[in-house]
């Protein structure tokens, strides 16, 4: 399974100027605390959201069922992300016997992509 998403970092960066509150509930704790460690925390937010949205892609119940606070984008000791899932999150995943989520992202100064690939079994 294959999920993909790409995002506008400008128009990202709009909506959360217009919208503060959203920065809380698109992400967790630890996320934010991350994407404010960098220089510019707007490409590493929208690089995040762009892989729950790609996650949430994986399956229909993932978008209908899994908030946005339920997927967690880590980063290992090496820089490689990867994502914890939470609640209905990771319910769901069990339900569909998702073993394992691979996250690659990117970003540049415009857009940030995320692509997810998710192991059955």
């Amino acid at each position: 399974m294959v999920g993909v998403d790409i995002i506008d970092i400008e128009k990202f960066k709009c909506a959360v100027l217009r919208t503060p509150r959203l920065i809380n509930r698109l992400f967790t704790p630890s996320e934010i605390s991350y994407c404010l460690s960098r220089k510019n925390s707007y490409p590493s937010m929208a690089a995040r959201f762009a892989a729950k949205e790609a996650i949430r892609k994986l399956h229909h119940l993932m978008i209908t069922k899994v908030s946005f606070q339920d997927l967690e984008v880590i980063v290992d000791i090496n820089g490689k992300p990867g994502v914890t899932l939470h609640g209905q999150a990771h319910q769901h995943a069990e339900l569909l016997g998702i073993a394992d989520i691979r996250l690659s992202l990117s970003h540049t100064q415009n857009q940030a992509i995320a692509i997810a690939c998710a192991q059955k079994g």
